[in-house]
């Protein structure tokens, strides 16, 4: 499979292992031939390979062989909704979360199209003609954001089911936005989620119903959070999010909003006698630190955890609880 990803070479003309260089693979989706001849002639000598595809179907046909850095797709294509087109791209197994996607038009986008088209999966609008300067740049910033985020996963710091990270991305990400924290003097905090009945679903014979709701949380995390937000899942299936500038009513209102959501996430599939919308009780414990508070990323894990532990097995109690030393 195609990753628009080159290695480059010595001048001896050897393979250099030390500075691999990367080529941004561009999916282009439009029947026109001068407009694409136009995005193409913009991006090309700005080191950007540019596959294109004249049809919604060739384009769905190329991301089962190739993994794009970027895709751009026209609102109107000669066989399907070019919307329709670009939501199932961000449904291809080779299609990142973290794959920029954006649309673009020769006509005018009327305000419910382009809510739709936002709604779909795609990043922002583009009209034509584009400016090549302002192509060139939004380009190189979101490849570059995607790359980045490709070479996170390669060295083993995502969870490869929801795309966020794991324990080892977390602590690592939690280490950052710990220093930053103290630097500018703003609180942060951590907050960790799992359901009241975690052990009983360890050992349900339907591991696949198990596998819905997480997928559930996580579409819920994805859309509560914010960018500044790191969101990761540990190997027991509870979820984590590292939140910067968050002080502890802030954390309690995150939380909140996870946990509302998510319950909506169990009428949909609480639809068998092992799962119901009255068993899925989501539970939250949080620890908030305050500005300029210096503390250990594994001691702000550990609590967050802690205090999960105490909401899970408080039966009928606050869903939300703190960390109490």
């Amino acid at each position: 499979m195609q990753s628009g990803r080159s290695i480059s070479t010595a001048p001896s003309g050897r393979t250099s292992e030390s500075e691999p260089a990367l080529t941004p693979l561009v999916l282009l989706v439009d029947d026109q031939e001068w407009t694409s001849r136009s995005i193409e002639s913009i991006l090309r000598p700005k080191g950007h390979v540019v596959l294109k595809a004249y049809t919604g179907r060739q384009a769905l046909d190329l991301v089962q062989k190739v993994s794009p850095d970027a895709i751009i797709v026209d609102f109107h294509l000669p066989d399907l909704d070019g919307i329709d087109v670009a939501r199932e791209l961000k449904r291809a197994p080779t299609v990142h979360a973290v794959t920029p996607l954006l649309m673009i038009s020769a006509s005018t986008v009327g305000r419910a199209e382009r809510l739709e088209a936002l709604g779909a999966g795609a990043w922002d609008i583009l009209h034509h003609p584009v400016d090549p300067g302002e192509l060139v740049l939004r380009m190189e910033t979101l490849v570059r954001a995607k790359q980045e985020a490709d070479r996170i996963r390669e060295e083993g710091l995502t969870d490869p089911g929801t795309g966020f990270y794991n324990a080892r991305g977390l602590l690592r990400r939690a280490q950052e936005i710990s220093a930053d924290a103290i630097r500018f003097e703003r609180p942060m905090a951590c907050i960790a989620f799992g359901p009241e009945w975690l052990d009983r679903l360890a050992t349900a014979e339907e591991p696949v119903r198990v596998d819905h709701l997480a997928e559930g949380i996580a579409e819920a995390l994805k859309t509560v959070t914010r960018v500044s937000d790191t969101v990761g899942r540990l190997a027991s299936g509870e979820f984590v999010i590292v939140a910067p500038g968050t002080d502890r009513d802030g954390a309690v209102r995150l939380a909140d909003r996870v946990l509302e959501l998510v319950q909506e996430t169990a009428r949909m599939h609480g639809e068998t006698p092992l799962i119901t919308p009255e068993e899925f009780r989501l539970r939250a414990g949080f620890y908030a630190t305050a500005a300029s508070e210096p503390v250990n990323p594994e001691d702000l894990l550990f609590k967050a955890t802690m205090a999960l532990r105490r909401a899970q097995v408080d039966e009928g109690g606050f869903p939300v609880r703190s960390y109490e030393a």
